[in-house]
């Protein structure tokens, strides 16, 4: 059924008539793995965006710190604990160590 309604798409009636049936499975593949790809750079984007709103409202002094940490985190459950955490700190001086511990949590990772 995918494959007849693939057979129907202009990709591959376009193909068809070149001759390329055979690369239309690998172009839909690749295609789908930069789409993937670059839905996650978007989600860790926003995660970053996210946290750095919490720490503006919350611990406005703690701002570059924060934007230091997670400027090339590219773990997404790292992103989300520490929105969690910056959520839950009562003071700054405890924000500062929850953003100091994310070091610590990559290195952890390799």
């Amino acid at each position: 059924m995918l494959r007849d309604v693939v057979k129907e798409t202009w990709a591959f009636q376009e193909a068809a008539l070149e001759g390329h049936e055979e690369e239309l499975p690998q172009r839909f593949q690749m295609a789908f793995m930069q789409g993937i790809h670059q839905a996650h750079k978007e989600i860790l984007q926003e995660l970053r965006q996210t946290l750095v709103k919490i720490v503006r409202l919350r611990f406005p002094n703690v701002v570059r710190l924060a934007k230091k940490q997670i400027f090339s985190l590219d773990d997404s459950a790292i992103l989300r604990d520490l929105i969690v955490k910056m959520s839950i700190a009562e003071t700054s001086e405890e924000a500062v160590v929850y953003l100091l511990e994310v070091d610590e949590d990559e290195d952890a990772e390799d």
